[in-house]
């Protein structure tokens, strides 16, 4: 696993892209301002992480942690303002339907995207700051 962990992120980075892109540009259904934060927060994480994986360059885990965490806290926000405080002018456009009855939200999606990524790139920056490789 040591020489193939930063693939992990990467992989979860490129999936989060192609899916945004997908439903974007193929099903049509454009973003809200807020998922654009989002998307903006995405889409170099899986260039940065595409590339650190590539070149093992473990370093990169300090610039990619702070995209990944603040995707995290503005997804975090858009889940509670659609989910919690049930604004549906929030986000009337963030809504998958199709894959249950009751319809996940985009926003939601992002949010544990943005969650995994941070907790693994959390423990790849603490597993090698602990052995000197960063």
């Amino acid at each position: 696993m040591k020489r193939y962990e930063i693939f992990l992120p990467w992989i979860i980075a490129c999936i989060a892209t192609v899916g945004s892109i997908f439903f974007g540009e193929v099903q049509n259904q454009h973003p809200c301002p807020l998922c654009w934060y989002q998307r903006i927060l995405m889409f170099p994480l899986a260039i940065i992480l595409g590339i650190a994986a590539f070149r093992e360059a473990y370093r990169i885990v300090y610039y990619a942690l702070p995209l990944s965490l603040i995707g995290l806290i503005i997804s975090g926000y858009h889940v509670i303002m659609i989910e919690i405080f049930k604004k549906k002018s929030a986000c009337p456009r963030c809504r998958v339907e199709g894959l249950s009855n009751d319809p996940v939200t985009f926003p939601f999606l992002s949010f544990c995207s943005f969650l995994v990524l941070s907790a693994l790139l959390i423990w790849i920056a603490v597993k090698h700051h602990r052995s000197k490789k960063l």
